[in-house]
């Protein structure tokens, strides 16, 4: 087992991670390595499937988006996530055709993007927060007043 993945399982056997789980915020569905399958659930009772990366963990954040588990693919626009202008600056379709949230604990979409940190440090990847912070992060964002269904 390579030490990336090792640390991910440990992560995912931890406190934090179990908690979500508890409190139906997200679950891992399976991991097929380099890439862990997780559910996120959002506040209409919606379950959103992320295809995460996690080649590097926890050194490097994963990167990844929003997946449909029966096609094996990045899920189509007809089961995208709407909501308002901030909400949709993170579930971007248009970036990276969808396959990797616009943030910055996503480890493609920080690339390029130097002044996210300052402008939002509290998104700074912490390897000690692990998978927990990303997943928590979508979470909030599907729960959030800017959520408004599906299209």
């Amino acid at each position: 087992m390579t030490p990336d993945r090792a640390q991910l399982e440990r992560d995912l056997a931890a406190v934090p991670f179990l908690e979500g789980t508890a409190r139906g915020r997200w679950h891992l569905i399976t991991i097929s390595w380099p890439h862990a399958y997780f559910g996120v659930k959002a506040k209409d009772g919606r379950e959103f499937f992320l295809r995460l990366d996690c080649m590097g963990y926890p050194a490097q954040p994963p990167t990844g988006g929003l997946w449909d588990m029966a096609t094996g693919a990045v899920l189509g626009p007809q089961g995208w996530p709407r909501g308002d202008a901030v909400f949709m600056a993170t579930f971007r379709q248009d970036w990276h055709g969808g396959a990797a949230m616009y943030f910055p604990l996503d480890r493609i979409s920080r690339q390029g993007h130097s002044d996210w940190i300052s402008a939002h440090p509290h998104l700074a990847w912490k390897p000690a927060a692990g998978i927990t912070q990303y997943l928590a992060e979508v979470h909030r964002h599907l729960n959030s007043r800017g959520y408004h269904g599906i299209a």
